[in-house]
């Protein structure tokens, strides 16, 4: 694929295919990821000329977003507890919906311990600044693993939502049942045997509310069903119809090591006190267990993470009409950084496409183990936010990229970087001239 008008998109194209090409899908804590990884450490060192270093976790299988459709089945055996006790359901769904909350909607990590561990790996480079002083930092992370596919998102995107919706409501549905039921003492025995001794009463003309209470009790169950089937086909386990990652998030990965080039080679004095570290994730799917793991690792290295450190975090780059400045993981609660946000939205404008100031609904970025570490960041990205085909599913491979996109973030990345380099000289510059007034 030869594209002499986007030389940097080509480069890139090149890097993702690379990967993929030897991989395909890399899930967290698979071979295959671990094999990715590998890829983009020689990359990282055949293009920048550093030293790629690997530094290995445990990542907890099918702890966070991959637990969805065992959820589901979980909540069919909560269906059938109901029919034994009304208690058994209740304590059953509330432990699904307290997993949900703190586990897929937050990422808390409460109780990855109960959950067996596989081993991922982050990737990171520092390349020294041009000048020989570092007077600062630039973080440029994206994640290197890919997601499952999410089934319902491949079959119709636009179904998606109201599907999971209503799987996650008619969990919290057998949950209110099960208290009604219990208040109501429609028995806290619930069974075929009690509901002959209830017809035969009804039947009879010989009954009470608590008869009728007990009946409808007993059939609104039912209509959960759909709901928890839902979530059990919420996405596949299955390797082979996996997501290849090329736009989430290879894109993201060739885009750090492009633009990092792009400014080692430079003979413009832009960026010339930035220290880069060029930074890959892993199991990012999983949680943002390999950011996390970073922050934790480096807290106290200075040479990486100090007051003066910048973490630009990017993440799937494909929709031209979609560049989007992500100011908040809304269910992680951790605003990013205001004065980033407002830079990487003005370098946008910048590169002539319309910006984008959003907060991720679901799910979360590395920017929010960066934020929680006190580190300045951002998420820039490149893709349309509601429910695609080609997110998190088996389409999402090389035909799913868009050369001009590609080329388009690489130059919206280095514009926020001359951005952010000419902030830090202007509030340096303050800083002197505060201090001779003193």
């Amino acid at each position: 694929m030869e594209n002499n008008q986007y030389p940097h998109g080509q480069k890139m194209y090149g890097l993702i295919k690379e990967v993929i090409d030897v991989t395909g899908p890399r899930l967290p804590g698979s071979q295959e990821e671990k094999q990715g990884a590998e890829i983009i450490a020689e990359q990282i060192e055949r293009e920048l000329g550093a030293k790629a270093v690997t530094e290995t976790f445990k990542t907890p299988r099918h702890a966070c977003i991959s637990a969805i459709p065992w959820i589901g089945w979980c909540a069919f055996i909560a269906f059938c507890a109901f029919y034994l006790s009304p208690i058994a359901s209740l304590v059953l769904s509330a432990l699904l919906l307290l997993f949900a909350i703190t586990h897929i909607f937050y990422y808390s990590h409460l109780l990855d311990p109960l959950f067996p561990k596989d081993e991922s790996q982050n990737v990171y480079a520092v390349l020294p600044p041009k000048s020989g002083n570092a007077k600062y930092n630039i973080i440029l992370s994206a994640h290197m693993d890919s997601s499952w596919c999410w089934l319902h998102s491949y079959k119709n995107p636009n179904t998606m939502m109201i599907k999971t919706g209503l799987g996650v409501i008619s969990v919290v549905a057998l949950l209110i049942i099960s208290i009604v039921t219990i208040v109501l003492e429609s028995g806290t025995s619930i069974s075929f045997m009690g509901l002959r001794t209830v017809f035969e009463r009804v039947s009879s003309n010989v009954h009470d509310g608590k008869d009728i209470a007990t009946i409808v009790m007993y059939c609104l169950p039912v209509l959960c069903l759909p709901g928890f089937y839902f979530l059990t086909q919420y996405l596949s386990y299955d390797k082979k119809i996996a997501a290849p990652g090329a736009m989430d998030n290879l894109s993201g990965v060739a885009t750090c090591i492009e633009v990092a080039k792009h400014f080692q080679e430079s003979d413009k004095d832009v960026a010339k006190d930035a220290q880069f570290i060029v930074l890959g994730t892993g199991a990012e799917e999983s949680g943002l267990i390999g950011a996390m793991a970073f922050v934790k690792a480096h807290k106290d290295d200075k040479q990486i993470v100090d007051e003066n450190t910048y973490a630009i975090n990017l993440d799937s780059f494909r929709d031209m009409d979609h560049f989007n400045v992500v100011k908040k993981d809304s269910l992680q609660f951790v605003p990013f950084d205001k004065e980033l946000t407002e830079l990487s939205k003005q370098a946008i404008d910048n590169c002539g496409v319309q910006s984008h100031i959003i907060e991720n609904p679901v799910g979360g970025s590395d920017s929010t183990a960066f934020a929680k570490a006190g580190i300045k960041t951002i998420t820039l990205n490149a893709q349309d936010p509601r429910p695609t085909d080609y997110y998190h599913t088996t389409n999402d491979g090389m035909d799913n990229l868009k050369i001009d996109t590609l080329e388009k973030g690489f130059e919206v990345v280095t514009e926020l970087i001359r951005l952010i380099d000419k902030k830090y000289a202007d509030d340096q510059d303050t800083a002197q001239m505060v201090k001779a007034d003193d």
